[in-house]
């Protein structure tokens, strides 16, 4: 199976990941630091990325930035993954050239669906601009309100 690199701060979430992804067969490579994550990926061997938004030093963005600009990097999978779900944050990742955005907290299967989703990208790249307008409806998406946060709609005046 594929090799997943999980890189978090926050030992207990890594741990967590981690036995989510084993008992789907892959196998994983921790890193509690953005420096940690970048010389596992420099090391070779990692078919895709989580990245925490949050931690010390280099932030998961900004690592997400640097594996993009670096040709050897530039098509690795990579899933950021956080509390942080403000609309500002999610862009900033996207802008950064993540391939998903994950919530803090989320469903083990749906954290299993969207890394077979990542590992398929990786077996079938796309191009720039696939990448690009999947980014931006994911933008569109996260910009558009909730059911429950539309407020219902003024009482309606028919006239005739």
């Amino acid at each position: 199976m594929a090799t997943v690199l999980i890189a978090d701060d926050d030992s207990d979430h890594r741990d967590l990941l981690s036995l989510a992804l084993h008992r789907c067969g892959h196998d994983v490579v921790e890193a509690a630091d953005a420096e940690s994550a970048r010389r596992a990926v420099a090391a070779g061997g990692i078919d895709a990325v989580l990245l925490d938004v949050r931690m010390p030093g280099l932030s998961g963005i900004e690592l997400c930035r640097l594996l993009r600009a670096d040709p050897h990097t530039a098509d690795l999978p990579i899933m950021l993954v956080s509390a942080d779900v403000n609309g500002h944050r999610i862009l900033a990742g996207m802008d950064a050239g993540a391939d998903d955005f994950l919530a803090k907290p989320y469903h083990r299967s749906e954290l299993l669906a969207r890394v077979e989703a990542l590992l398929l990208r990786r077996e079938r790249p796309t191009s720039r601009p696939a990448i690009a307008s999947r980014a931006a409806l994911l933008a569109a998406r996260a910009a558009v309100p909730h059911r429950a946060e539309l407020q219902a709609p003024a009482e309606l005046r028919r006239v005739a």
